[in-house]
């Protein structure tokens, strides 16, 4: 399962929509001049900012147009970020208290609402947004001026940079809760020019842009594991921050990643020992570290986010995924237990099924191959974009003979997840077993690690190429010796028999040869490398 993005906001309920685009107050809850007032209201896939008049509290009664330099300069912002979905308008009143903030934005379907106070001497922005738009976001104050002599110029002539930036990250922070992760990088970009003075500002803008590079099928974890870098420096002990740069080593995958990933998260769950999040996040780590140990440290941390939330499908999916992989007696029956109880508090979770038809796999049974088959079709109808459902299906169909919807599911994770190395090589592997070794190589040589110069040596051999084949299957073992004696063992007497058949001039794939070759779902101890 995929480590849990425990930074990302709950989604609620939109609040009741209207019919019209705008809506009238009741005359029966409000008075006259109330009720005759038209209210704006976000049209469907809309971004609407709202501004209420800001309450005057100058002696008096001197004026400033607060509202109409809010509106020009958001707008401007606006238009400079490309963000032609997003419009301003302006509520009817004035708003005194965070309870009418919140009944203006859920009424007006507000993204943001932007309301606040000045006087003669100072000025105050406050924010929120409707429930079913975001997170509430309460508590953010902005000092707009600190002195008699600024507020005119500040109202009148332009926006101070706070402000600016607050409304901005604010912004850019509601597109990353609904995943329109392009918008949210544009909004957060223009928040970040020029870079706020204020250290914590400044970490906590590259904090919600690392968020943005995360996410999409255009996800940056390079760029974004700088910016999360870049936001601990300043903000060291930031929890949420450690576990955000751990999912994207996680996510990039490079060698050393799953290492990276577990320090990030062993630090952030000393930093906060109750976030239960976190401690799947490290199971997971763990998981895909699989090194000497790690089982049984994955199963101890998600044990342990269990004992902080027993209803957690998340932690219940991957310590069921843990089990399977550490492969001990009666490892697959608790396996079986968590996704069956994982499944029963949450039918929707797409990796639960994955992780059950892994399970499945692992346990054998008679007519344990068709379940899982179909646990893997459930978890691709719960959630096309699942690079490892549709990966798993393949090895599954391949198994059984099905090579043409094997092959038809391995391109699919491979476009679903281009950069990952595994997909690659056995994609390659697979075009290679069905003779298609011409388009089997154009996806080996994308990939970069030592199983990809086996799978290399195969297309090699396929085409002719013999001793280029040879020479792959040699880098290849001497990769496998590196990774050790178990894998070096798996490997080497195949592929001896295969350099000094080919080195002979000698076709060593035949047709059986190539039908055993066929990629197959890996069992618990059964892939040393």
């Amino acid at each position: 399962a995929s480590p849990e993005r425990e930074d990302a906001a709950t989604a609620t309920a939109s609040p009741e929509r209207e019919d019209a685009a705008t809506a009238t107050a009741s005359p029966e809850r409000e008075d006259a001049a109330t009720a005759a007032a038209v209210y704006p209201v976000a049209a469907d896939g809309e971004t609407l900012i709202v501004i209420a008049p800001f309450v005057n509290y100058t002696a008096g009664g001197q004026g400033f147009n607060v509202t109409g330099r809010l509106m020009a300069a958001l707008d401007s912002e606006l238009a400079a970020a490309g963000l032609a979905d997003a419009r301003t308008a302006e509520w009817h009143r004035e708003i005194a208290s965070e309870d009418e903030a919140r009944a203006a934005a859920e009424r007006s379907r507000a993204a943001l609402l932007i309301w606040g106070e000045y006087d003669s001497g100072r000025a105050l922005a406050r924010f929120e947004s409707a429930a079913g738009a975001a997170q509430a976001r309460g508590g953010q104050v902005v000092d707009i001026a600190s002195s008699p002599s600024e507020l005119p110029a500040v109202i009148n002539v332009g926006l101070t940079e706070e402000t600016r930036r607050t409304a901005l990250a604010a912004l850019g922070g509601l597109y990353l809760e609904r995943g329109e992760y392009d918008r949210a990088k544009s909004a957060l970009a223009r928040a970040l020019t020029p870079k706020p003075s204020d250290a914590a500002a400044l970490a906590n803008l590259r904090f919600l842009l690392g968020r943005a590079y995360q996410g999409g099928g255009l996800a940056d974890h390079d760029e974004a594991i700088w910016l999360f870098t870049q936001a601990l420096e300043a903000a060291p002990r930031s929890a949420e921050t450690l576990n955000a740069r751990a999912v994207s080593y996680l996510d990039r995958g490079r060698d050393g990643d799953a290492d990276r990933a577990v320090a990030d998260l062993a630090r952030a769950a000393a930093i906060a020992p109750e976030r239960a999040g976190t401690l799947v996040n490290l199971g997971v780590a763990y998981v895909r570290r699989g090194a000497a140990g790690d089982a049984d440290a994955a199963l101890e941390a998600l044990t342990k986010a269990l004992a902080l939330d027993p209803d957690s499908a998340a932690a219940l999916v991957n310590r069921a995924a843990s089990y399977i992989g550490r492969g001990e007696d009666g490892d697959v029956g608790r396996a079986m237990d968590d996704l069956e109880r994982a499944i029963a508090l949450d039918g929707g979770m797409a990796a639960a099924y994955l992780n059950r038809g892994a399970a499945l796999i692992a346990r054998g049974d008679d007519g344990d191959g068709e379940r899982a088959m179909a646990d893997f079709s459930r978890a691709l109808e719960l959630d096309p974009d699942s690079a490892a459902a549709a990966f798993s299906r393949a090895l599954l169909r391949s198994e059984n003979g099905d090579v043409a919807g094997s092959l038809s599911d391995l391109r699919r994770a491979r476009t679903l997840e281009p950069r990952r190395s595994e997909f690659a090589v056995t994609l390659c592997w697979q075009l290679s077993a069905a003779r298609m070794a011409d388009e089997a190589l154009s996806h080996c040589a994308e990939a970069s690690d030592g199983k990809a110069r086996d799978a290399m040596g195969l297309a090699n051999a396929l085409l002719g190429r013999r001793t280029r084949a040879a020479e792959h299957f040699e880098a290849f073992l001497v990769w496998a010796a590196a990774e050790g004696d178990d894998c070096r063992a798996a490997h080497e007497d195949s592929r001896r028999r295969w350099i000094e058949a080919l080195r002979a001039g000698e076709d060593p794939f035949d047709d059986e040869t190539l039908r055993a070759l066929r990629v197959r779902p890996a069992k618990p101890g059964s892939a040393p490398c």
